[in-house]
């Protein structure tokens, strides 16, 4: 698992970034469950439902939702003091940006990160964290000895994809898509939980926690960043 912010950063700069492209935000890796409230149908954990492929081979040991969160029985932002909620997507429709970055969370599970650079937005991942799923004729092959050298082959493969690892993109939207970035102090306890936002043009938005104040303005600087890019 990538868990290293500054690895993030060289791989970003070495793999995925396009020329003049640079990177200006990275938060993760995901460590809880993303609660949803699309068009009217609340709850959690949000699924992307097979929408993305490929996704990360992990399985989170996270601890479930409450039963109010993940029945969306819950008034405002009540949903907060639920501590194994990441992150929080509303929307007007399935289709509205912000429900195409929950996806993309959802299929990295604790493997994703959300990255901004000066010209998109995007959620990633390591390529060595990623499933691959092998054609149906392979699965059902008789295991001789053609089936045994596709496997050696594939073991060679995956060795030099972990020396030189790579970013995999799961989502992205050019940056022209957002609207503005904050920094949200929410909840009901009289020390706030402090939430980065990222709200786009089309009304949808993206909420995710944040260590503290500092760090949820850290995401409206690279806002400021990216409108100065």
């Amino acid at each position: 698992m990538l868990k290293d912010p500054l690895k993030l950063e060289k791989l970003a700069a070495q793999t995925w970034c396009e020329r003049g492209e640079t990177l200006l935000m990275r938060i993760g890796p995901r460590w809880g469950h993303v609660a949803f409230d699309v068009a009217g149908r609340r709850g959690a954990p949000h699924e992307d439902g097979g929408r993305i492929s490929p996704r990360s081979v992990g399985v989170p040991e996270w601890p479930l939702p409450t039963e109010a969160v993940a029945a969306g029985n819950y008034h405002g932002d009540e949903w907060v003091h639920d501590p194994s909620i990441w992150a929080w997507v509303h929307a007007p429709n399935p289709t509205a940006t912000a429900v195409g970055c929950a996806d993309g969370l959802a299929a990295g599970g604790a493997d994703a990160w959300l990255v901004l650079s000066n010209r998109r937005l995007a959620v990633v991942m390591a390529a060595s964290a990623a499933r691959e799923t092998e054609p149906e004729d392979e699965q059902q092959s008789s295991g001789g000895w053609l089936s045994r050298a596709k496997s050696i082959a594939k073991g060679a493969q995956s060795l030099v994809r972990s020396e030189e690892e790579s970013l995999l993109t799961l989502w992205e939207a050019p940056s022209t898509v957002i609207h503005h970035f904050g920094a949200l102090p929410m909840g009901r306890d009289v020390e706030p939980a402090w939430f980065g936002q990222v709200a786009f043009r089309d009304t949808s938005t993206l909420l995710i926690r944040m260590d503290n104040k500092v760090a949820a303005e850290s995401v409206v600087s690279a806002g400021s960043a990216l409108t100065s890019a």
